[in-house]
């Protein structure tokens, strides 16, 4: 077995089981317990898992969710990469929505200005920056705003969702799994992101590479459950394997030397990155 195929079956392995034995992978690959080794080196060093005494377990445990002004400058050159490559998705003519999140929200800035388009957005800060800026026509879903995410939740606006579809939906996560799937701390997040993926013909995921791998309380829906994966260089070749496995599309966009786009008037602290 070549050495890349071992350590993508090693990090499976660690996904599904929660843990590895050094000494049963050697057995199972039928390699030295100093080849096992310098593969769970290279996996950690990559991002893929965490050594601990006499084997490893999986690289991260549970997504923790910060309020939205505190995620403004996180990486902001990658999240802004990726919203330069999902603006190609956008529909010639018809309705998409954009989510509440810190990558979505740099997609305002980057929309043409097309009368026929309706944008439809559950994000307070999205919806006030893209009327500033004159783009489109746009309307929120109403609903009891989160302090966390100026995201709108809850039954007003799981009932507007219910009556409306989208093109294409542009969606954030807090946390990607290929086991566990996407998933929210959040629970009435989790409900109005599973209604809106219920909503739309196409779904475009932006997310960062820091974001695969988590996972959260709340499941709203499959990796399979997206059209569409947007993410930034920094993603494993792994990470890119697996979801292509599942039949999922996956772009990567390089943050290099991405200008950022026009500004507006909306108050800084309440836009997203």
């Amino acid at each position: 077995m070549k050495v890349s195929a071992r350590r993508h079956e090693i990090v499976q392995l660690v996904r599904t089981a929660g843990r590895v034995d050094a000494a049963e992978l050697s057995r199972r690959f039928a390699v030295n317990t100093e080849t096992i080794r310098r593969d769970l080196a290279a996996l950690e060093a990559a991002g893929e898992l965490r050594r601990v005494h006499g084997g490893a377990v999986p690289r991260i445990t549970l997504a923790a969710e910060g309020r939205v002004a505190g995620r403004i400058a996180e990486r902001r050159a990658e999240k802004l990469a990726i919203a330069r490559a999902a603006v190609e998705e956008i529909p010639a003519f018809g309705a998409i929505f954009i989510e509440a999140g810190s990558t979505t929200g740099h997609l305002s800035r980057l929309l043409p200005d097309r009368g026929d388009l309706l944008i439809v957005t559950n994000a307070l800060q999205t919806a006030l920056e893209l009327t500033d800026l004159g783009r489109s026509t746009v309307m929120t879903i109403g609903g009891r705003v989160r302090s966390e995410s100026y995201a709108e939740v809850d039954a007003w606006a799981l009932e507007r969702l219910a009556h409306l579809r989208f093109d294409v939906a542009f969606v954030g996560a807090n946390a990607v799994d290929l086991t566990w799937g996407l998933s929210t701390p959040d629970p009435s997040e989790a409900a109005v992101k599973a209604a809106i993926l219920a909503s739309a013909q196409k779904t475009v995921l932006m997310t960062d590479h820091t974001k695969f791998g988590l996972t959260a309380a709340c499941r709203y829906g499959a990796v399979t459950d997206v059209d569409l994966v947007v993410t930034d260089a920094g993603v494993t070749p792994s990470t890119l394997d697996d979801l292509r496995a599942l039949g999922v599309d996956v772009r990567t966009a390089d943050p290099a030397e991405v200008p950022d786009p026009p500004t507006s008037s909306i108050p800084t602290t309440w836009r997203n990155s």
